[in-house]
């Protein structure tokens, strides 16, 4: 209740919470967190950077004469921030989104889920990035008949 009274009282705060809430899967919680975790988008600023940060990032996994290792997260993550990420990207793909789309066609492919679930992730960081440095409000591409 007291945290949702400071975004309230500040007015830069309250438009920034505004612009991450409308991100389907970007709950009151994981965007609080996402707020005080990059110090408002001052610390972190690029979201390559956020996504090492909460170990949804992949790298390649090399080592010697292993060059065909496959690619894995760190395990050197914000492991509360990943949770928040992993429960949106739930709630995302149940959904009606483009989002939903991307898991269902990329699964129908093949894909491991937990795989595109990570790639699922990775989007929401990106989206978040992308609406903070256009200043704008998310809006579904998918096209409803």
């Amino acid at each position: 209740m007291e945290i949702k009274q400071l975004i309230d009282s500040c007015e830069r705060i309250k438009d920034l919470a505004s612009s991450l809430r409308s991100i389907p899967g970007v709950g009151p919680i994981l965007c609080m967190n996402l707020i005080v975790k990059t110090n408002e988008f001052k610390t972190i600023r690029e979201p390559r950077k956020l996504a090492c940060y909460a170990g949804v990032a992949t790298f390649a996994n090399t080592s010697g004469v292993s060059v065909f290792g496959r690619n894995k997260v760190s395990n050197h993550a914000d492991k509360g921030l990943k949770k928040l990420l992993h429960l949106g990207a739930l709630s995302v793909i149940r959904l009606d989104n483009d989002l939903a789309v991307y898991y269902h066609r990329k699964v129908k492919e093949g894909k491991n889920k937990m795989s595109v679930l990570n790639a699922v992730r990775n989007k929401i960081i990106h989206l978040v990035f992308a609406l903070i440095n256009n200043r704008t409000f998310y809006q579904n591409r998918l096209v409803t008949s």
